[in-house]
């Protein structure tokens, strides 16, 4: 009769060294190896994202057409104590906003997602960085990812301009915080904390003739929003010695009211203000007025919100 011997720890792990590699069994990994390897990994997609993106630009300048297309020139409109202006056109909006620029007496802030390193990017850059030289107080944001593809000596400006190239990502744990995958989108630029200018227009030669978007300017008090809005982030994302330490007195405006996201803090108040919209025209009593939403990118819980408006009031 056979009786078979239970075995015991020791000999479990005499039998696993024959089997498995000794190098397996004496070097278990740590966390500091483990953290090397998500760095490297994080680094390795950022490398293939350029190639990806680089890729996509060379083509899409192979490709690119050429010309312009319809466009409106609208009027300055007055909205209270504030004139307002609509730009659909890039090339407008810039000389628009140079103009801003090359005025300034005390302040400028620009903020942007995108910012080309061609010629229109530069023509922005070379005043921004006249102004510096004059005295004014230069502040520039501008996202890191979005700017992969820019050539890094573009990207290397006077000292006499204070500049945050934002970035998420800066240590390995905020990979595992959601949070920290919101990107600053925003495309903003105020001049002595009275002329501001924001919308969807990123800076480049292709957003000068060849891309439909929209952008406002603010000239009034209501732009103070806007630079407090830029101080407020710059502050958040710097060192005590580089924060701004001017400040724009706000006052509440009945006619124009600025509200910002902030995926740290978990607040969408835009997203609520579209969604608070199409409820209140779902509930009133109108039946032969529609919604018109225009959006590059829209959540689906926003989309499905105005279908289901779209679809009970607006009639033939």
């Amino acid at each position: 009769m056979n009786i078979q011997q239970k075995s015991t720890p020791k000999q479990l792990i005499k039998n696993l060294s024959r089997i498995l590699p000794r190098r397996f069994l004496l070097h278990r990994p740590s966390v500091k190896r483990i953290l090397l390897q998500l760095l490297g990994l994080m680094f390795g997609l950022q490398s293939i994202t350029i190639i990806i993106l680089q890729a996509i630009s060379i083509r899409r300048k192979r490709h690119q057409p050429q010309g312009t297309f319809p466009h409106q020139h609208l009027p300055t409109v007055h909205v209270g104590e504030n004139k307002v202006q609509i730009y659909d056109y890039g090339r407008d909006l810039y000389d628009a906003m140079l103009a801003a620029i090359d005025a300034a007496q005390e302040t400028i802030f620009l903020e942007t997602y995108i910012w080309k390193g061609d010629a229109i990017g530069q023509t922005f850059k070379e005043h921004l960085a006249r102004k510096a030289a004059q005295g004014v107080e230069v502040y520039v944001i501008y996202d890191s990812f979005a700017n992969l593809v820019v050539p890094r000596k573009f990207k290397v400006f006077p000292p006499e301009m204070s500049v945050l190239k934002y970035q998420a990502i800066r240590s390995p744990l905020h990979i595992f915080d959601p949070r920290r995958y919101a990107l600053d989108h925003r495309k903003l630029l105020v001049v002595d904390g009275y002329t501001g200018f924001i919308g969807g227009y990123n800076i480049g030669q292709l957003y000068a003739s060849m891309w439909r978007d929209t952008h406002l300017r603010i000239e009034g008090p209501a732009a103070s929003h806007l630079a407090q809005s830029f101080i407020s982030f710059w502050n958040g994302h710097n060192p005590k010695h580089r924060r701004i330490r001017r400040h724009y007195p706000r006052r509440f405006d009945p006619l124009i009211n600025v509200r910002e996201t902030n995926s740290l803090r978990l607040t969408f108040p835009i997203r609520d203000m579209y969604i608070e919209a199409m409820q209140l025209h779902r509930l009133s009593e109108s039946r032969n007025s529609c919604i018109w939403l225009s959006s590059y990118a829209a959540c689906q819980d926003m989309y499905h919100r105005w279908s289901v408006v779209n679809h009970r009031h607006c009639q033939p």
